[in-house]
């Protein structure tokens, strides 16, 4: 069934940086390598239900609604990260190489569909996207925030991988359930160096599905003075599909009217 859906409203990008620290380690690339993540993330990953449960599902699924403003549909085929959103005036996908908008890219009012297309994806998929191919961790002192002493992960990206992996962000783990609790991040797509001011997502709500832990509620800040500053708005992620079974690979073919969102800037 079609589903049709109010204008989009670009939130901020998710991204991540290289990191050359000798006190840090690396996600191995190599699918015959061993993973070895920090112990902290290990815990994390269990948390919200585990990584081999989150690599069982063959596609993912949900409505993004800000307030209570239905913004898009979104599908992912979780192996390929290959992307379709539906939204009333324009659809966005992700074949693989091309990130393509239909009619064409005129259609979409954000500054970069290229920019959006995986970005909702990334802030939904945590900590599970952590354990992702490439990325450098470093376990930071344990910080206080709003009273409570959280466990805390930054994670960076090696150089080249993703279109800003210029882009860091540091995730504090509540110490007793190892959930997520609240993310940071810089935005670097734009200027393409690294940025030294960051955003918040305070993961306030969650909700269970097919044994994983994902979220429901989360509110955006800007940060300022290592607290929460001025409100930047509340995503809600609802109607939410994990199945085993992939997704139609036609759905993330371009349509021939459709026209690619280049890389920016």
């Amino acid at each position: 069934m079609k589903h049709f859906f109010l204008v989009l409203l670009l939130g901020p990008l998710f991204g991540f940086m290289a990191c050359n620290s000798p006190e840090t380690s690396s996600a191995p690339s190599s699918e015959n390598t061993a993973p070895e993540y920090p112990a902290l993330l290990q815990e994390a990953l269990e948390a919200h239900g585990g990584l081999d449960t989150w690599q069982s599902f063959g596609q993912l699924a949900y409505d993004v609604y800000r307030g209570e403003a239905l913004v898009d549909h979104q599908l992912i085929a979780l192996p390929s990260r290959k992307v379709f959103i539906e939204n009333e005036q324009y659809n966005i996908g992700f074949d693989g190489q091309q990130v393509w908008v239909s009619p064409d890219t005129s259609a979409y009012p954000g500054s970069s569909a290229r920019f959006y297309h995986n970005l909702q994806f990334y802030f939904f998929a945590l900590p599970f996207v952590l354990a992702d191919p490439g990325i450098h961790y470093e376990v930071l002192e344990p910080r206080e925030f709003q009273g409570t002493t959280y466990d805390v992960l930054k994670v960076t990206y090696e150089a080249n991988v993703g279109d800003a992996s210029n882009d860091e962000y540091i995730a504090y783990f509540d110490p007793s359930s190892h959930q997520l609790h609240l993310l940071l991040y810089t935005v670097t797509y734009f200027s393409q160096s690294p940025g030294e001011n960051y955003n918040a997502r305070l993961y306030q709500d969650w909700q269970t599905v097919n044994g994983l832990q994902v979220p429901q509620r989360v509110l955006g800040y800007r940060w300022e003075a290592d607290s929460l500053g001025e409100p930047r708005g509340t995503t809600e992620y609802r109607n939410v599909v994990l199945d085993k079974t992939a997704p139609d690979p036609g759905i993330f073919q371009m349509p021939e009217e459709a026209s690619i969102a280049d890389i920016m800037p």
